[in-house]
This record gives structure tokens, sequence and C-alpha cells, in this order.
């Protein structure tokens, strides 16, 4: 849906119908099956087949110690693994997906992660960062805790050979880099309680023409082994180890004359993953105060909308308090859903919303906005509402009251078997109650207290 509101928003301003914003996922042998079923049974989301490329990753064969002795199956089996998420760039060559974009005019390419939804409404500015800088490699980048378990951002300097590089450092290498160099104290706080160097979320815009022309050339994002060792002599590893590579390397191939460089944002507009199970998850809030699981996704996402629709003039109750579910602390207030279409970014957000106009909405209450053409002047939330509109259908908030019991997460008891939709979360939504309007007719439409 964010894809198809940038597309219809592109198709404006280029007074061209025909744009298509292409998509590419990478997949493995394992998920690439079930991410066709996924596409086909939803009608590919409301793109075009043809817009859609699937890329399956291979694997390479893993091993077991220093001496390289492979990891075996069965005795005429080799085990494979995955060779890491770098191999989206050479996938990219060689499925001629690349070339054929650069073909169709496409100037710049956008790498996301499938676990981190709610980076899309700031990838606007950060392309136009790119654009304004001619970055041929823009990191979208969050502060970053110590110690936190994500790349930073750094400018490596070669002084022998007079070169620097501004490039992600991995986390669990940054400290002792900082201490055989810069920093006795390795990865600390500087005076603002983060670390000076900004958190790479691997949210990545690279310059499409000078991309391909990289790898053109033949030269490829360098590889890398991670074992973890079995104990303390260092010979036999816990599990087999096998070569990896990464995407956010690419840089690291570039010459001098290519201007690299980030963006940073604040975390709560751009940052925040889901990939732990609720287990993982609890122990991961104890360590770092980021749980990364679906409830801390999908609060996030609340949490933003609700930062946008304050921003923009409105009212809104905010709860201090967090709600444990699953033993996961989850942070709680309204649950503000503003689809793709009503704003792709904050400008377009806030020009949903009159000069001057008198929104308030309560904390335990939920609203969704889906439409390009609503806009509200006064509205007064203490419950459910729920406003739709097709692109034929202008719809105005003149003065509207909306008091009923509304939706309300109800915490899962640990033995439940509801839908994995809500164990991984460790609630499910009970509609108690709402106003719904629904527009799909041609024509301009007023909400207020007395009439529609």
């Amino acid at each position: 849906s964010h894809i198809l509101a940038l597309q219809s928003r592109a198709r404006i301003r280029t007074h061209n119908d025909d744009v298509i914003l292409p998509l590419a996922i990478m997949t493995s042998g394992d998920t690439h099956e079930g991410t066709i079923t996924l596409l086909k049974d939803n009608n590919f989301f409301g793109m075009k087949q043809s817009q859609v490329t699937l890329m399956r990753q291979g694997k390479v064969p893993s091993f077991v110690d220093n001496d390289g002795h492979f990891a075996m199956d069965d005795p005429c089996t080799i085990s494979t693994k995955p060779h890491g998420h770098g191999d989206v760039h050479s996938l990219l060559l060689n499925s001629n997906t690349l070339r054929r974009w650069v073909e169709h005019g496409t100037k710049w390419i956008i790498f996301f992660q499938d676990t981190n939804g709610i980076v899309f409404r700031s990838i606007p500015s950060v392309l136009g960062v790119s654009q304004s800088n001619n970055f041929a490699v823009n990191s979208l980048s969050v502060p970053r805790k110590p110690g936190e378990a994500i790349g930073a951002i750094c400018r490596l300097t070669n002084h022998k050979l007079a070169k620097e590089m501004c490039c992600n450092v991995e986390y669990n290498q940054l400290d002792s880099l900082l201490r055989n160099t810069t920093s006795s104290e390795g990865d600390v706080a500087d005076e603002s309680g983060f670390s000076p160097y900004p958190g790479n979320i691997n949210v990545l815009i690279f310059a499409a023409v000078p991309y391909l022309k990289v790898l053109n050339s033949g030269i490829r994002v360098p590889e890398f082994v991670n074992p973890k060792y079995s104990d303390t002599s260092r010979t036999t590893f816990k599990s087999p180890a096998r070569l990896e590579c990464m995407m956010q390397d690419y840089p690291k191939l570039l010459g001098d004359s290519s201007r690299v460089g980030f963006t940073q944002l604040e975390r709560w507009i751009c940052f925040s993953a889901v990939k732990n199970n609720i287990i993982d998850a609890r122990k991961k809030y104890t360590n770092t105060g980021f749980a990364e699981s679906a409830s801390s996704g999908e609060a996030a996402i609340y949490y933003a909308n609700r930062r946008f629709l304050s921003a923009a003039g409105c009212q809104i109750t905010e709860e201090e308090k967090l709600q444990e579910y699953s033993g996961i602390p989850t942070s709680t207030g309204a649950s503000v859903v503003l689809q793709p279409n009503f704003g792709c970014t904050f400008k377009e957000i806030s020009s949903r919303f009159s000069s001057g106009c008198r929104i308030a909405i309560t904390s335990k209450s939920t609203l969704v906005l889906d439409g390009e053409n609503i806009s509200l002047e006064q509205l007064d939330l203490d419950g459910a509402l729920f406003v739709q509109a097709t692109d034929i259908a202008r719809v105005n908030i003149n003065s509207l009251t909306v008091r009923n019991d509304g939706w309300k997460f109800v915490e899962l008891d640990p033995a439940s078997t509801a839908d994995q939709i809500y164990q991984i979360r460790g609630y499910a939504l009970h509609k108690a109650a709402q106003e719904r309007y629904e527009f799909g007719s041609r024509g301009d439409f007023v909400l207020t207290n007395e009439n529609t």
C-alpha cells in the first residue's frame, strides 16, 4: 500500500499514468514458494504482477572447524546455509533486474528489511537528501545506544594511503576497533547519552546508474566468516559456519570520487523491527529496552501516527504507563491508523487538517483514516471511528463527536489456541463498538453531528 500510494503521487507529479514503481523481493529456498503463494492469494496486494520480481537466493556449504571440514547432513550430503543478504546485489545484476530498471529510467533504488514496517514515511525525505547531495549511497540511521546490537556508521581513515571511507562497522567489531584506534574506552556514550556513531538500520538508497556500473565491473561485496566457538580452544564451532556477505558493505567497493553519506532521524519515525518471538523479546527488552516484537512493532506505528497528528495540531491524550502482554512491556495510547493513501509524508498528513482545527482524541480511542481525499476540521473522539473513502469521494469531518466503547486489546492466556497472528502479539483485538463510514461513490460528503 505504501508503494502504490507513492506510485499514485509520482503519476500525478509527472502527469504520466504509466509510471510504475517496481519491487524486487529476495527470497530463500525456504520462503520462495510461500512468498509466491502469498502474493497470488492476495492478488499481489493491488500491484501488477509484472512490477514484482522475485529473486531466489542460493545456499553455500557450511563447515565445522578452523580446518574447513564440511558439515554433513548425511554421509553423501553437504550441509548448506544462506550466504547473507549481500547476495541481493549479485541477484539484481544476474537476473537483469537492475539493468531493466535503469533502462526504464529508474534513478534511485531503495533497500529495506521486511521486519521494519514503520520506515516508509521517512523514505521520501531521505531520498531528497540523496538527490540534493548527489549521494551514490545514503544510509538511514538512528541514534544508537553503546553496545546495542546494530551496526554503526563510521568514517574510517587510512592515513598511510590518505584514504577515507564512510561505511558500516558491525556492532561486534566496533568496540575493539575503537579501543585500538581513537578511544581507549571503546564504544561509550557522549553527552547526548548515545554513541557518537549512528546506528545503521539497513535502509539504503543507491543511485541506480553508478550502482549498475560498479556491479558490471565484476567487483563483489566482501565475504567473511563469523564462527561461534564451542570452547576456549577456538578450534571447533558450536554450530556450522559459512561464508557470508552483507548488503550494507557495498560502499567498500566504491572509489574516492563517490559520495557516501548517512541521514539520521529519530527512531520513532523510522525504526521498530519485528523479529523476536515472545521469549526472546522479553530477554531483548530486559537487556536493551527494545523488545523488537510484534506487539512493540504495532505499538510503534500507533505512536508514530499520534506524533504526526499532534504535530498537525491535534490534541491527543497520552498514556504514561506500559501494558504487559506475555511479559513484554508495551506502550499504550490511542490506536491511530493512517493508511498510506491518507498521507505519505508529514507534510501531506498535516495538509489534511484545516488551520485551527479542533481535534481531540482520548488515549483509549481508535481512529482509522483510509482515503486520499479525507480532511478534518473538528472531531471529538472517545471510542472507535473508521472512515474510508475511494479516490473519487471527498470527505470532510466537519464537526463530529464520537462516543462508544471502542476497540480494545485483550491479553491472551499463555495456553491460548488463538491464531498465530495473535499469539505472537500476546493479545487479540476485541471490537466492542465503532462508528464506521464508507464512501464509494463520486461526490463531496460532510460528516457532522446533525447529518452526513
